[in-house]
């Protein structure tokens, strides 16, 4: 084999093979199997009579007031196990820190360039604080050993289910919420939906998810042990919600 056949044959290999062509070789194969599956569910539709399938009743949520929506809202998170306090924004600081005190915490994780940063900053002289400005790598044992508690904004919540939602950014990323044991969260009854699809339309979420919306109905639990519920197996072991009402 000649020199030249030689380099066309490693050429070939490597167009064939992703683990050499790199992150776009995976890309171009991921993408050729999603059309490749989407194509086959189409054909297998293709003519299907919609009209002979059973007729299902839409659900239809009952009409709640403000007040009974925010009710409703800490019912579920209750019974999931989550403690509520009802706070001012002047109150946050006292709050966060009464709290941290009555379980020994003395550090407090928070994220930047929120709403409520000035809160949680005012309480520097009282908690040792740490900004989440840095990055897992080199810094998990830092993060999973030395940070019993932690503060997040939220973005909005869902009265049905008792969900609070998080929206996830440089300043307070995932594992903001998912790392300490002690997850403390504020929420704006002003920013509470009725339901589910009620937020989405009424956020436009078509137009602007991010690469991850987390929703947080209590602290992390399981049963998959002897059927034993634990709390704090997977994530916080305790849900404390700042719920602003005014």
């Amino acid at each position: 084999m000649g020199e030249d056949n030689i380099v066309t044959t490693k050429q070939n290999e490597k167009n064939q093979n992703p683990k050499i062509n790199g992150m776009s070789g995976i890309s171009n194969i991921s993408q050729s199997a999603r059309k490749n599956i989407l194509a086959k569910l189409k054909s297998e539709v293709a003519g299907a009579d919609y009209d002979k399938l059973p007729k299902e009743t839409a659900f239809v949520y009952p009409e709640l007031t403000k007040e009974a929506q925010i009710v409703q809202f800490c019912q579920h998170l209750i019974a999931n196990h989550a403690q509520i306090i009802n706070v001012t924004e002047s109150g946050i600081s006292i709050v966060v820190a009464e709290q941290l005190k009555k379980r020994g915490i003395e550090s407090l994780l928070y994220g930047k360039n929120n709403a409520y940063c000035s809160a949680v900053e005012s309480l520097a002289n009282q908690l040792q604080l740490k900004a989440y400005d840095f990055t897992l790598d080199g810094n998990k044992e830092a993060f999973f050993n030395d940070y019993p508690a932690a503060i997040s904004s939220s973005r909005c919540a869902i009265a049905a289910t008792g969900s609070i939602v998080l929206w996830p950014d440089d300043n307070e990323p995932r594992t903001l919420s998912l790392v300490p044991p002690v997850h403390m969260v504020i929420v704006d009854a002003n920013d509470l939906y009725v339901d589910f699809s009620t937020l989405i339309r009424d956020q436009q979420w078509q137009n602007k998810l991010p690469t991850n919306v987390v929703f947080v109905s209590g602290p992390s639990k399981t049963a998959d042990i002897q059927q034993t519920l634990a709390y704090g197996a997977h994530g916080p072991k305790e849900l404390i919600v700042l719920l602003l009402n005014s």
